[in-house]
């Protein structure tokens, strides 16, 4: 049987001596894991709490130009001469007995309950506008961040995925091993019970039997640790096991060296973030310079006096108002933090242009590395079928006494490391035509 083979059956196979816990495991693809994960990962919920945090700020930056409205009651009790006047002046008791030198000097204590309904309408305010598109920017960065976090969950779930896959063919490939050392101690019983084989012999079977247990019971606690660790992955509780119901066959690229690296610079979502970053940075730039512009607004008040209750009305009164405000001289903060700007602008054009190599380079490293995961996946699939030819001519010529237990069981010796090479070649081919797609941003593309 080819690993190929080994790993397809070892998706559906149960563990020996396990069945009812196995039955219990829930069986996913990678589509349902990958969507289960995008959900419930922990990773990348937090992203988008962070990126609906993001817009949120947007939305209220964008809100600047709405007037504001405020409602304020006040009491206050006072016999200061000043405030006493003004008291009852707003609340429309002043009389002419008020003017009295002794009464102004010396008032009675005066009660005062204030109502104020005062509203602020912005005209112009050039930093606000630009402040508007500083969240704007932010918030489309965040949101690409959001979207590369969601990338490299369904990768890593993609990988998880793939162990658990390896571990099944590991643990069918252990099983096979454990199998052909058990029919190799037997043969060896039988040969030295009829005289024909030596005692040594036996006891090298009997230890080659026990190296391949010891093998079968690492395999079938690596396969629980990978499904434990895809749970968890996919959001799931620590201790619950996730299975893989089908091997992943990614296909071949369909797209030259060339094409993936353009379509890297159009998908990939840190290059956009990027991006994002270098408008943000143009953004603040304006929002600095805009300290040297006027500000203009419209003010409005109604207010209310009354001296026995709240929201009482013994006399009102009302105010409008535009204000101009243009700052002439602040001790040059406006002007170091326009050039403390501009540096950050020039710095965010720096990251994004070596962002767009490493993008450039990431793809090209990923693309080698699968062209060498195809050849050393062709080599190890010939040095399995060079090394099960091998062990079947060596287990005849043992049977027909023509071969020593040593060179059989150091045959099936690399028959075992064949076959594990293979497994581990299969899936790191998967692992590198996944990364590929991973390097180009079209991983989700390409696996939903």
């Amino acid at each position: 049987m080819q690993v190929k083979q080994i790993m397809m059956v070892g998706l559906v196979s149960l563990l020996t001596g396990a069945g009812v816990q196995a039955a219990e495991l829930q069986r996913i693809t990678l589509r349902e894991a990958i969507v289960l994960g995008l959900e419930r990962n922990n990773q990348a919920r937090a992203a988008r709490f962070q990126s609906d945090s993001a817009r949120s700020g947007a939305t209220s930056a964008s809100l600047h130009y709405l007037p504001s409205i405020t409602l304020e009651e006040a009491w206050s009790r006072s016999d200061v001469p000043v405030n006493t006047f003004m008291m009852k002046l707003n609340q429309g008791r002043f009389t002419n007995q008020d003017f009295d030198a002794a009464k102004l000097n010396n008032p009675a204590p005066v009660s005062d309950f204030r109502t104020v309904v005062s509203v602020e309408q912005p005209i112009l305010v050039p930093a606000a506008w630009a402040g508007q598109k500083v969240a704007q920017r932010g918030a489309e960065r965040q949101e690409a961040v959001t979207e590369q976090t969601r990338q490299q969950v369904a990768f890593q779930i993609f990988q998880l995925y793939l162990e658990v896959q390896k571990a099944h063919a590991q643990l069918q490939a252990s099983v096979k091993a454990l199998d052909e050392a058990r029919e190799s101690k037997r043969q060896a019983t039988v040969r030295t019970a009829a005289g024909l084989g030596l005692k040594s012999d036996e006891l090298r079977a009997a230890t080659q039997l026990a190296a391949m247990e010891q093998q079968n019971i690492s395999a079938a606690n690596n396969l629980t640790l990978a499904r434990m660790q895809l749970t968890l992955a996919t959001g799931g509780q620590p201790g619950d096991e996730l299975d893989a119901a089908e091997a992943v066959q990614l296909k071949r690229p369909e797209r030259d060296l060339s094409g993936l690296i353009g379509a890297a610079q159009q998908e990939r979502r840190d290059l956009q973030a990027s991006e994002r970053g270098k408008e943000q940075a143009d953004a603040a730039l304006l929002q600095t310079r805009a300290g040297f512009l006027p500000t203009v607004g419209a003010v409005g008040a109604w207010q209310m006096n009354d001296k026995n209750s709240a929201f009482g009305r013994d006399h009102d009164a009302w105010m409008v108002g535009v204000s101009l405000r243009w700052n002439i001289f602040d001790g040059f903060r406006t002007w170091h933090g326009s050039g403390q700007a501009q540096a950050s602008r020039s710095a965010a054009v720096e990251q994004l242009e070596q962002a767009r190599k490493e993008v450039s380079y990431q793809v090209h490293e990923a693309w080698l590395r699968r062209i060498e995961a195809e050849k050393r996946h062709e080599v190890a699939n010939a040095a399995v079928l060079a090394a099960d030819e091998a062990t079947r001519l060596l287990a005849k010529r043992f049977d027909n006494a023509l071969a020593t237990m040593v060179e059989l069981l150091d045959a099936q010796t690399a028959l075992n490391q064949a076959r594990a090479n293979l497994v581990e070649s299969d899936a790191n081919l998967m692992l590198a035509t996944g990364r590929l797609y991973h390097s180009a941003g079209i991983f989700l593309k390409e696996v939903q």
